[in-house]
């Protein structure tokens, strides 16, 4: 790390403490002469010049917008990231404020709806052309991707213990896929709650912009659903909250864009899509076992993590559509006509 950071004027080094880690990055706050930073070892499939470019033009325009995000540092030799050991590296300024592992309460689940709907119409006047063209919510190939790895012969030997799981979501994830021609904005691409930055009590921003690109807002407003109306991790078995659903709403329709009435139609189902997404790629990994960070003091290796977040992921949609009547009204309320 040390060879890292000499590559930016930052001023001596005083600590470099890991931050809780996520499921992709490697991440370290550093406190130096010249302040505080965060300092990312970015996961190979996130490492491209594309991705980089589109994070440094997102974060940039979220300044000039006075939106509380972090900003890409340059190297001294002006360069977006350091490279050390075959891995890239990237520093960003450090931004006050606490994540949450998980939501406690409607009042969070409003907040960060509100956040994530600033967010939304804020970056709606951006003129970023995103360099990387394979956004994070790729639902249909993901499908895809996950019954060509259960069809490869090389995966046969784990196949069988996840069986079930993988014919679940073939059978119900492919009925909910979402329409073309929904209108496309920018959008977060990742908005679990650990990604929402709150200070005091209030949601002031996003953090973790490299999924950002053009999509339907549905996609964002689903993986919000998701992460935010359970209690528990991915790997646990937990129901769906339908008064935090309820908060997402409330908070969107204060303070994001107008959504179309197509929009609308299909945001009922986007929870239900979102996670089943997940699960399919967490499935998927089990099978190819290389691209989730696992917890090696619960689980012995990284499929038998995997395999518990997607039971979890499976369990939470089949709750969430046992709901479907009850969002389909709550949805009518917050988004009439």
């Amino acid at each position: 790390m040390d060879q890292v950071l000499q590559q930016y004027d930052i001023g001596a080094v005083r600590t470099a403490e890991p931050a809780r880690s996520g499921l992709m990055h490697g991440t370290w706050i550093v406190e130096t002469e010249a302040g505080r930073y965060v300092l990312q070892r970015l996961h190979h499939k996130l490492a491209t010049p594309e991705i980089v470019a589109d994070y440094r033009a997102v974060t940039e325009h979220l300044a000039t917008r006075g939106v509380p995000a972090p900003r890409l540092v340059l190297t001294r030799g002006g360069d977006p990231v350091a490279q050390s050991e075959d891995r890239w590296w990237r520093l960003s300024t450090f931004v006050p404020g606490e994540t949450r592992d998980r939501v406690s309460s409607v009042e969070e689940a409003e907040e960060g709806a509100r956040a994530l709907a600033r967010f939304h119409r804020v970056m709606a006047d951006i003129g970023h052309v995103f360099g990387s063209q394979h956004p994070l919510h790729d639902t249909a190939g993901h499908l895809e991707r996950l019954r060509a790895a259960a069809a490869d012969p090389a995966h046969a030997a784990w196949r069988p213990a996840i069986a079930d799981e993988i014919a679940t979501v073939l059978e119900r994830l492919g009925g909910m896929l979402l329409p073309t021609g929904l209108p496309v904005r920018v959008v977060h691409g990742d908005p679990k709650i650990s990604n929402v930055l709150f200070r005091d009590g209030r949601a002031i921003g996003l953090i973790d912009l490299d999924t950002c690109n053009r999509h339907t807002v549905l996609v964002d407003l689903g993986d919000a659903i998701r992460s935010w109306c359970r209690d528990g991790g991915e790997d646990e078995s937990q129901r769906f909250h339908l008064a935090r659903f309820e908060a997402i709403l409330r908070g969107y329709a204060a303070e994001g864009p107008a959504l179309t009435p197509e929009e609308v139609t299909f945001l009922p189902q986007a929870g239900p899509m979102i996670t089943l997404e997940l699960a399919s790629r967490f499935l998927r990994d089990v099978l190819e076992d290389h691209y989730f960070a696992w917890d090696a003091a619960r689980y012995p290796d990284r499929r038998a993590h995997n395999i518990a977040r997607a039971r979890g992921m499976l369990f939470l949609a089949q709750d969430m559509e046992a709901h479907r009547a009850e969002c389909e009204a709550l949805v009518a309320r917050f988004f009439p006509g």
